[in-house]
């Protein structure tokens, strides 16, 4: 039985509503905003979609190197149809799409533990965490005057707003850079939040140089979650506001810190695509770094598996075994748990 694109979409929509516990506002945001007929990959029975998921393209920095990256959401199956290995089967499609696209890397962010676990395991993709975060609160007592800067919650929002964006944070050398979609929908997201949703703009003398998304969340505490500025009084001038708005001395943030630091929570998971390409973004701008490794385990991309050895800026296959052999997810956690990666505008708080 055939379905239209439209079918497709209202079905894996009714799937999401059955797996997650979220508001029909934010799926609407989620099925307008983010999802496509061409990202959403399915599994049907009889002509029902029992079991999906969407593989969101996403431009990746990595050592201030420009790569593609696939982010998997909305991973899902209809209870009755679990423990058959749709989930698995899907990711295994997933992965191989993304490698057939020449992407580097892919990502996703669990919701629990048990998650965590499930897509550590070779057959769902031997992902590992490869970004940690800590909850610390924002210190400003040395980011300056704030007196010439005004600070406003506007009622709409314009595309100049995503420009300031993107002009601060497309040369970060480490970031998930997301689109002027995936903006918007995170904005609306938090407009979702009512009164405890806040997006500011902050300006001085009418130049916007500012951007602020802040919750205050279920345990009380106010978070800012996306922060662009392009001078430290800024900073100031949304906490100052946040502030007096939520009645609160103090607003919190959660920084993205290496996995060694103490009291982290792990956030992101990732899984190297293609580890040769994976590599030449480490090498390239590293000319003087050495590595010899091995990647094994890899069951969805076997071409990953074998010797690599890195150095004088370049990456070769070879016969010679390394000492230390590790599985694609290890490798993407290896390079990435140790560097200040941005990954803001997910949906995913």
């Amino acid at each position: 039985m055939l379905y239209s694109p439209d079918e497709i979409k209202e079905q894996t929509r009714r799937l999401w509503r059955t797996c997650f516990h979220d508001t029909d506002d934010f799926i609407d945001i989620y099925f307008n905003e983010k999802y496509s007929h061409d990202t959403n990959l399915t599994i049907r029975h009889e002509g029902r979609v029992v079991a999906a998921t969407q593989l969101l393209p996403y431009r990746l920095t990595f050592y201030g190197m420009v790569t593609r990256m696939g982010y998997i959401s909305g991973l899902a199956t209809l209870p009755e149809y679990r423990r058959k290995g749709y989930a698995a089967n899907l990711l295994h499609e997933a992965h191989r799409r993304l490698y057939r696209q020449g992407a580097t890397l892919a990502m996703l962010i669990p919701g629990d533990d048990d998650l965590r676990h499930f897509y550590e395991k070779p057959q769902n993709g031997a992902y590992w965490t490869s970004n940690y975060r800590r909850v610390m609160p924002i210190d400003i007592s040395e980011d300056g005057p704030t007196d010439k800067i005004e600070v406003t919650r506007p009622d709409e929002w314009h595309s100049s707003l995503y420009v300031f964006y993107r002009q601060l944070t497309r040369q970060l050398p480490f970031m998930v850079h997301p689109s002027e979609d995936d903006f918007f929908a995170a904005l609306e997201a938090v407009d979702l939040e009512g009164d405890n949703g806040y997006t500011l703009v902050a300006r001085r003398k009418g130049r916007l140089v500012g951007l602020c998304v802040a919750v205050k969340e279920a345990d009380g505490r106010v978070y800012i979650r996306t922060l662009a500025i392009n001078e430290a009084c800024v900073r100031a001038a949304f906490v100052k506001y946040l502030c007096q708005a939520c009645h609160t001395d103090c607003v919190y943030r959660r920084y993205v810190v290496p996995g060694a630091t103490k009291d982290v929570t792990p956030y992101a998971m990732a899984r190297v695509i293609n580890v040769e390409r994976f590599l030449s973004l480490v090498a390239t701008p590293n000319p003087d770094f050495q590595l010899h490794i091995g990647i094994d385990g890899d069951m969805h991309i076997p071409e990953n598996n074998g010797y690599y050895l890195v150095q004088g800026g370049r990456v070769q296959l070879t016969d010679k075994k390394p000492d230390s052999i590790i599985t694609p997810g290890g490798l993407a956690a290896m390079f990435m748990a140790a560097q200040p990666m941005v990954i803001d505008l997910m949906l995913d708080e």
